[in-house]
């Protein structure tokens, strides 16, 4: 019990409080007509969050070292089930990301997430003497680039751009020399223009083109494929500096706008609380990023170091394009706001990871030996 001391409970009133705000914004929407979100939908993401919460506390009294030797089979695992939704899974919007298990439509990648965040953590720990080392970088790209493929051929670019920046995260905060990673990013660049050729002859990757050039121009096709970049800023533009109030919102009401419980919600919310709102909302998330830096700084070991870091990537990241792609800024790859948007296996695997920061804060001293 002494290590409940360093329980952060910031870690766990700011996720909570974003999570009932979310449940919130989807009862509101779920209240419109034109939506096409049911009543079911809020009371589906709370029993989702619930799930998660509980998770949450497990993983908070589970001692993260041990996750050490569960990483690779864990991740393992999650390779597993990327091979089962591309075999098995079930399809929507052109998409086949989704094992039917009735009350919670699993999402694989999500957690695949997560537990490439083990496995990373596990192999740039492991390898701290050779982290300078050309080949120990080439050989962690075989942990990022598996489920990359696997996630690309859903199809899903934005859980790929998602699995790239954990690497990135990770690789950085373990040591990796700047000189190796400006090499790979420059493999990269010069093979964008193959891969944009690529993807033009193959029919399920048609649709990242597509998203990529919009973003661009949305003007080019407005009722097609640009259509949902250029309400989205309409949306937000809406709300004004102190919003439209919650219900009373014009776009979002009269069904202007599309998946408004998940990719934008974003957009509703801030027709709803206006840009005074929005700026709130964003410093919550500051500040929870903050906090998930604070683990990682404040972890007695490499590993724990590392798992803080790769989850602040993922947030992070996934915090940030959400609100770019809303605004205009970055293109709509379906990437959700975090704790926020709907979406059972998103919201389960984000609280499942501040129950690792905590576990990690409440060990997070180094072991002490006496001398003699």
């Amino acid at each position: 019990m002494k290590h409940w001391r360093n329980f952060d409970f910031q870690l766990l009133g700011i996720p909570a409080g974003l999570v009932m705000f979310g449940v919130f914004v989807l009862f509101a929407i779920s209240r419109w007509p034109t939506s096409g979100v049911t009543i079911s939908t809020p009371l589906h993401q709370a029993l989702y969050a619930s799930f998660g919460l509980a998770l949450m506390l497990f993983l908070t009294n589970f001692d993260y070292r041990l996750l050490r030797s569960l990483a690779y089979p864990l991740f393992a695992g999650s390779l597993m089930l990327l091979g089962v939704v591309l075999a098995l899974g079930h399809s929507a919007n052109g998409a086949q990301r989704w094992i039917n298990l009735g009350i919670l439509p699993l999402q694989p990648s999500e957690p695949a997430k997560l537990l490439l965040v083990l496995a990373l953590a596990k192999y740039f720990a492991d390898r701290e003497r050779t982290i300078e080392s050309g080949s120990t970088v080439m050989l962690s790209l075989f942990f990022v680039l598996i489920p990359v493929a696997m996630v690309l051929a859903q199809p899903d670019l934005g859980t790929s751009a998602v699995l790239v920046a954990i690497w990135i995260g990770i690789a950085l905060m373990a040591g990796v020399r700047l000189k190796h990673m400006a090499i790979l990013g420059a493999v990269c660049a010069a093979a964008l223009p193959l891969a944009w050729i690529g993807m033009g002859h193959v029919k399920r990757f048609q649709y990242m083109q597509t998203r990529l050039t919009i973003f661009l121009n949305p003007q080019q096709d407005p009722l097609g494929a640009g259509y949902n970049v250029i309400h989205s800023q309409i949306t937000v533009g809406s709300g004004g500096f102190l919003g439209q109030h919650f219900q009373q919102g014009t776009q979002s009401q009269l069904g202007l706008l599309r998946v408004e419980d998940k990719d934008f919600i974003f957009s509703v919310i801030a027709e709803q609380i206006g840009f005074v709102g929005v700026l709130v909302l964003f410093a919550v998330f500051v500040v929870l990023l903050m906090r998930i830096a604070r683990v990682s700084f404040m972890s007695g070991d490499s590993y724990g170091r590392l798992l803080a870091s790769g989850i602040l990537s993922m947030l992070m990241f996934q915090t940030f394009v959400n609100i770019g792609m809303n605004l205009g800024l970055m293109p709509v790859t379906g990437i959700p706001l975090p704790l926020i948007s709907y979406g059972g296996s998103s919201i389960i695997t984000t609280l499942a990871s501040f129950g690792i920061l905590q576990s990690i804060l409440l060990r997070h001293q180094k072991l002490v030996f006496a001398p003699g």
